[in-house]
């Protein structure tokens, strides 16, 4: 009989096994650093300026118009994406639940969206939107109701609104994974329990599921409220900020501000606002996590 292998481990064992998490995550925070430090400086042009100038950045943008428009238009995009996407998500997943085997050939069909890249949903849904040749607007006319047609993307009121609807098409399969698993790690007794009681599927879906997902919402919104802060895929392939800038987010105006015009300083500061955004959702939800892991 062969003896057993000493599987014991010693502190350099541990430090190489965590050394490359390590690396990257110093990385990261020396990365954020870098870029507070270039919010801070007066960098024009793409070779490195290092001339400070505090807070001048942060001023400029707080008394530009765009950066307030691009502001509102991402505080748009967590209201009207993030609430349908994450109600569809959870009404999906109960019906493929209540679907039975027929939930394998439907459940595809909704995550398939969620395999494309930004930029295909982006050209899909572009020339979709397209107020002359888009198929939206021909299939009104073709069945009588030319009268509905709408500008779509080109229209300052309209086009935010339009990405935000491919995004939710997009992204509604995300939500109803995390609501499929959610309901699944439901106990059954309750279920059965409930349909002896006489609920019906409504009842139990109100006074069940929704309750019991409550962690599972808590993960959709923080990861949705992140997507939208950051969105800029869509925004580029789409409209392009267009029309004027009535649809630019902020990381479409950090990309403008920084790489077309060359203002660096300026782009680092709009990235750090996005940072800290993304920072006043994750932390709370990352808290919130702990507690309930400890209770």
């Amino acid at each position: 009989m062969r003896p057993i292998p000493d599987m014991s481990y010693n502190r350099l064992h541990i430090l190489l096994f965590l050394a490359p998490i390590f690396i990257i995550v110093l990385l990261l925070y020396g990365m954020i650093a870098w870029t507070m430090a270039v919010s801070m400086d007066n960098w024009v042009g793409m070779a490195p300026v290092w001339k400070f100038n505090g807070l001048q950045n942060y001023v400029t943008l707080f008394r530009m118009e765009r950066f307030w428009g691009s502001l509102r238009n991402n505080l748009t995009w967590m209201v009207a994406f993030i609430i349908p996407s994450a109600m569809l998500g959870l009404v999906l997943a109960y019906g493929l639940v209540l679907s039975g085997r027929a939930e394998s050939l439907f459940r595809p069909l909704f995550l398939y969206p969620l395999a494309l890249s930004f930029v295909v949903t982006g050209t899909l849904w572009a020339w979709m939107y397209d107020p002359e040749a888009g198929v939206i607007n021909n299939i009104l006319k073709s069945i009588g109701l030319g009268s509905l047609s709408q500008p779509w993307i080109a229209s300052p009121r309209q086009a935010t609104f339009c990405l935000i609807g491919a995004a939710i098409w997009q992204y509604t399969g995300f939500a109803m994974t995390l609501y499929l698993a959610a309901i699944r790690d439901i106990p059954g007794e309750i279920f059965e329990a409930a349909k002896v009681d006489g609920a019906s599927d409504m009842q139990i879906f109100r006074h069940v599921v929704v309750p019991n997902v409550t962690q599972a919402t808590m993960v959709t919104i923080a990861m949705m409220t992140i997507f939208s802060l950051k969105v800029f895929d869509l925004v580029w392939v789409i409209t392009f900020g267009g029309p004027g800038t009535s649809t630019e987010v902020l990381g479409f105006f950090m990309f403008v501000a920084t790489y077309r015009q060359q203002f660096v300083g300026l782009g680092a500061a709009i990235s750090v606002i996005i940072l800290i955004l993304a920072a006043a959702v994750v932390v709370p939800y990352a808290w919130w996590s702990m507690k309930k892991l400890q209770t």
